[in-house]
């Protein structure tokens, strides 16, 4: 169960630093 909930947090994280990294990108 942790190791499914870290995964989790790990695709949540990606995905946010993905998001900040392309809007700073963009501008």
């Amino acid at each position: 169960d942790f190791i499914e909930f870290k995964h989790d947090n790990i695709i949540m994280n990606t995905s946010q630093f993905t998001q900040s990294s392309w809007a700073r990108h963009v501008q």
